[in-house]
């Protein structure tokens, strides 16, 4: 009895394989439209270099209508007593730039105002503001790049960094470059963080970026610069970061709830996308000298 029930749900597993596999009908989705919104991306930090905001003009799922810069738009960033007049790169629609010497003071409220700007193509002109504080951060004393293998297949190498938090609530950003490149490019390379257990604590060497051997440009050889750049954002960005990071992964249950627009602090924030982003930057470079453990 028991050798025939077995049988029996082996035929039925293989009938319903069968079933599916010759399931070949083409299906075609037939997605909804939205409007077209505001894409907001840059900000301004502590480093003195050109601060930038591009602007594009959404489109849908499909890329039948992909998105477009929004050029002729009026961009202004403000500190409560001085205005900067960003300037659009004329060889680059869409991107508003200030002089190289421009630079974030921590401890001031930065607001950005965009003005001149049809995105719902009506016929008149919107505006839309965001605001953000630039927090201080502590200068990192020192940092170190140690070999770290996990496994047989997953090798590596740790960065390491010394440091004391300034205290109260923080959040973190982490990059890496090396030799002067920068590898974590997109937020999905990003390292983030916030100091619950720490506040006012001294780093003492505490890991906080993995360069996987896997990646080519990631693997490290002795006599390369790596330099770690640590920002101190703010929580809405903390926030924002983990959100866009959510939606682009496969859900998980695969029932999981259906996607949603992540929060921004672009206003009117249904008319909006991205971030107005406003942080500290400290950077700290040493040279790795191969693995001293052998």
């Amino acid at each position: 009895m028991k050798a025939k029930n077995i049988f029996t749900y082996t035929f039925i597993v293989l009938g319903v394989l069968i079933a599916f596999s010759s399931c070949t009908e083409e299906f075609t989705p037939d997605l909804d439209t939205t409007y077209a919104r505001l894409v907001v991306d840059g900000g301004i930090t502590t480093d003195t270099a050109i601060q930038r905001i591009t602007l594009f003009r959404s489109g849908d799922p499909l890329n039948q209508l992909p998105k477009k810069a929004v050029s002729n738009a009026i961009v202004t960033i403000s500190d409560g007593s001085t205005i900067l007049t960003l300037t659009e790169n004329t060889s680059t629609p869409g991107f508003y730039e200030t002089s190289e010497k421009v630079y974030g003071v921590p401890g001031k409220k930065y607001t950005l105002i965009i003005a001149n700007v049809d995105i719902d193509e009506d016929g008149n002109f919107e505006n839309y503001t965001a605001s953000s504080y630039l927090k201080a951060i502590n200068p990192i004393d020192s940092i170190k790049i140690i070999s770290q293998n996990y496994s047989s297949r997953q090798k590596g190498w740790l960065i390491n960094m010394f440091t004391r938090d300034i205290g109260g609530r923080s959040f973190y950003c982490v990059k890496a470059y090396k030799n002067n490149k920068l590898i974590t490019d997109s937020l999905r390379e990003y390292g983030i963080a916030n100091n619950i257990g720490f506040e006012g604590a001294y780093y003492p060497g505490i890991s906080v970026y993995y360069l996987n051997n896997d990646k080519s440009d990631e693997k490290v050889a002795a006599g390369d610069t790596i330099t770690l750049e640590l920002n101190g954002i703010t929580e809405e960005y903390f926030n924002f970061i983990n959100g866009c990071l959510a939606e682009s992964r496969p859900k998980d249950p695969i029932f999981s709830g259906p996607s949603a627009n992540v929060i921004t602090n672009i206003s009117p924030a249904d008319k909006a996308m991205g971030f107005f982003k406003v942080y500290s930057i400290r950077k700290k470079t040493a040279i790795y000298k191969g693995d001293t453990s052998r």
